[in-house]
């Protein structure tokens, strides 16, 4: 699954997270980001490259799952700047 944090505002972002519910399947491989779950909530951090986004700009990153349900699609996904 490809995602992207996008910059809509008029000013830096200095650092961000990207937060998502996930119930019926385990993250295998990521890029771009460092993916930690808490049970099946996942929180997502920048690499060092990555924490700061311009007005206009973006990051993508992205992760491959195992599903083990009908319940796997990613949802209540929110950013945040810290």
């Amino acid at each position: 699954m490809d995602l992207r944090v996008a910059n809509q505002g008029n000013s830096k972002v200095g650092d961000w997270q990207l937060k998502f519910q996930m119930n019926q399947a385990t993250i295998n491989n990521s890029w771009n980001g460092n993916f930690q779950s808490q049970g099946s909530e996942y929180i997502v951090t920048p690499l060092d490259w990555g924490r700061g986004i311009e007005p206009g700009q973006s990051r993508d990153l992205g992760f491959c799952a195992n599903k083990s349900g009908a319940d796997y699609q990613p949802r209540q996904l929110s950013v945040a700047s810290l």
